[in-house]
């Protein structure tokens, strides 16, 4: 373990950049985005070299700044083989978001670019920190930014969206907030000081019997955000009434947000009730990638569809993540990773497509791959690397998370399998729909932008790399 006093760059730095957008001329806001999420990319990517290229597995780096030190509360920040992953997503995310013209040209685009890198630093703050208070704040923090997006630049019924999603996410964040509290009371019971780092938590929550049911609290909170069925009832408005930039962001990265907190946080400290609600909860993964693949198939939106792909898909990742083995956990990160690129990716392509001819329907043949034949080919390769081609990042990560939790509950696992069919199906539709039969209306815009080109090969690439260096996200993660 190595102690550095640079991971907290990697959250001011977001809100540096936001200071900045603020002053920056109106006109100019899309393209000092885009450069400010690039150079924070090409900084994330940097001061997170010594964990992402080390030859030796398991390199952690904290950093700790004394804060609250009555209260217990301390800047507990750890950058290692699962975060380091999360926050260089993040950035990407940011950059893709950003690099989206829907936006740009509507009410308060600096607000905008404030929201949007402050969501960005409020996420790397989340990510890194392994105090649990502080790691809540930055938790709700996240939030306030895209509610905000939602309700000043989403759709018609944008209002009942917001309300929905804020009141899910309050439901969940307030019990786990009462559960931390509790931990850290029995801590103190325990040792006459306050803390809320994790590593002091686990000593007393594998202890007190009580605190066991803490597990649910968490739970909740976890799976309302990732969000997995029955708990995804605010998904299909918030997504399909925000901005496609804050729909791709809710997609890629903040579903990622419970995925994370599941491994960082319910892992460690729940071991013993997670063991015996494990069957019944990789039923709950197979019920999560069943359900809305078959609302997929049902849907007749593309925004609608890529929406309900989003959970089913994020349901595999929840396979690797309560199949409680190194290995699986290792799998779901690498399956994140890869869901965040292609979920990114086709949201970012959906919107090229929508720009040129608005009003799509899946009920309709389109035939615009005749029209934009440069930006169907390379949304080909992403529809491959949603279905799960082998060869991709998400054929690896589906096989290996399957693999481990078929140990567990072999019947889950064969039903949820059943999404890979289901997910093929509605993706190729998805494409054909779009891509082929007569062309309908007029001809508006040219195929594709040599940036949006270079931005989506690159992301497209690393899909691909990745279904054959499985080994550089899953290292040091019990592998």
């Amino acid at each position: 373990m190595e102690n550095y006093s640079y991971l907290s760059v990697l959250i001011a730095a977001p809100f540096f950049l936001g200071v900045l957008s603020v002053l920056s001329p109106k006109s100019l806001q899309r393209s000092y985005a885009i450069l400010g999420a690039l150079a924070l990319f090409l900084v994330s990517l940097f001061l997170c070299s010594n964990v992402l290229f080390s030859t030796t597995p398991g390199v952690v780096i904290d950093q700790k700044i004394s804060w609250f030190p009555a209260m217990g509360l301390t800047l507990n920040l750890r950058l290692d083989s699962v975060s380091v992953w999360f926050v260089l997503l993040n950035a990407v995310v940011c950059l893709l978001a950003f690099s989206l013209s829907g936006v740009w040209n509507r009410k308060f685009p600096r607000l905008f670019s404030f929201l949007g890198f402050s969501m960005t630093g409020f996420l790397n703050g989340a990510f890194l920190c392994t105090d649990l208070v502080v790691f809540y704040i930055f938790y709700e923090a996240v939030f306030v930014p895209m509610i905000l997006m939602i309700g000043i630049w989403g759709e018609s019924t944008k209002a009942a969206a917001v309300f929905k999603f804020f009141l899910m996410s309050l439901l969940g964040s307030v019990l786990m907030l009462v559960s931390i509290f509790y931990l850290m009371s029995i801590y103190h019971t325990a040792t006459g000081r306050y803390s809320g780092d994790l590593a002091d938590l686990i000593t007393v929550a594998s202890k007190d019997p009580n605190a066991q049911w803490c597990f649910f609290g968490f739970f909740l909170a976890f799976a309302i955000k990732v969000p997995m069925v029955p708990f995804h009832a605010w998904l299909k408005d918030a997504y399909t009434m925000a901005p496609m930039p804050a729909t791709l962001w809710m997609s890629a990265i903040l579903s990622k947000l419970g995925v994370f907190g599941l491994i960082r946080f319910v892992l460690p400290l729940f071991g013993a009730p997670l063991a015996e609600v494990q069957p019944l909860l990789l039923g709950l993964c197979a019920v999560s990638i069943l359900y809305p693949a078959f609302l997929a198939i049902r849907a007749r939106d593309p925004k609608t569809l890529l929406s309900y792909s989003s959970i089913s898909h994020l349901g595999f990742v929840l396979f690797g993540v309560f199949s409680l083995s190194p290995g699986g956990v290792a799998a779901a990160v690498l399956l994140s990773v890869g869901h965040t690129l292609v979920s990114a990716g086709l949201f970012y392509i959906l919107h090229l497509v929508e720009v040129r001819r608005g009003g799509l329907r899946l009920d309709t043949y389109h035939g615009l791959a005749k029209e934009y034949p440069l930006l169907f080919l390379i949304f080909f390769g992403f529809i491959l690397g949603g279905v799960a081609l082998p060869g991709t990042a998400n054929f690896v990560g589906e096989f290996l998370v399957m693999i481990s939790a078929f140990q567990s509950n072999p019947v889950a696992v064969v039903i949820g399998g059943l999404g890979v069919i289901f997910g093929a199906l509605y993706l190729l539709r998805f494409y054909q729909r779009l891509g082929f039969g007569e062309v309908t209306g007029e001809s508006s815009g040219r195929d594709i932008e040599l940036y949006d080109v270079i931005v989506l090969i690159g992301v497209l690439f690393f899909v691909i790399i990745l279904g054959f260096q499985p080994l550089w996200v899953m290292k040091g993660n019990g592998t």
